[in-house]
């Protein structure tokens, strides 16, 4: 069982996923691997969406009631992450890159062939009703450059989603 008191400094303490700080090492490092051996690069994105438990409160509720219904809700969100992530590291290969990147979004940067691990992620995000998008890394694209391309590509599936 995993001990989240021993947090190293490179896992999120909610999720086992790499933090921050490690994830962006770690995808510099696959970007200069994938300079060197031809190799394709892929980041998937998945969101979950605010479920909207309950009615929309009228305009007669009261503000602590509102507060109190948004922290069910964001605590309801971080559950869901925490279990989405958890259901991706039982899918993912282990050199696969996964991390919390926001309150309700995961990034994922895998090398190789994009078809299998994208059915098994989409299985997954349909599960949690989560968005997913992708982006492959094209050739001499700084970091930041393959995480605002993945980052657009979020924002297109999510607003397509809530537009359904």
């Amino acid at each position: 069982m995993n001990d989240l008191s021993s947090h190293d400094g490179l896992h999120d303490a909610l999720t086992g996923a790499l933090t921050l700080p490690a994830f962006y090492e770690a995808v510099t490092r696959e970007i200069a691997r994938s300079r060197r051996d031809p190799m394709r690069l892929h980041l998937l994105l998945l969101n979950l969406l605010p479920t909207n438990q309950g009615e929309d409160m009228d305009s007669k509720s009261t503000k602590s009631s509102k507060h109190r219904k948004n922290a069910i809700e964001q605590d309801h969100l971080l559950v869901t992450l925490i279990e989405l992530v958890h259901e991706l590291q039982i899918s993912l290969r282990e050199n696969d890159l996964i991390s919390r990147t926001g309150l309700s979004e995961v990034s994922i940067v895998f090398s190789g062939n994009a078809e299998d691990l994208k059915k098994r992620v989409l299985k997954i995000a349909n599960d949690f009703s989560a968005t997913v998008a992708m982006v492959q890394y094209q050739e001499n694209w700084k970091l930041a450059q393959f995480l605002t391309a993945g980052d657009l590509a979020s924002q297109e599936a999510v607003r397509a989603k809530t537009l359904k």
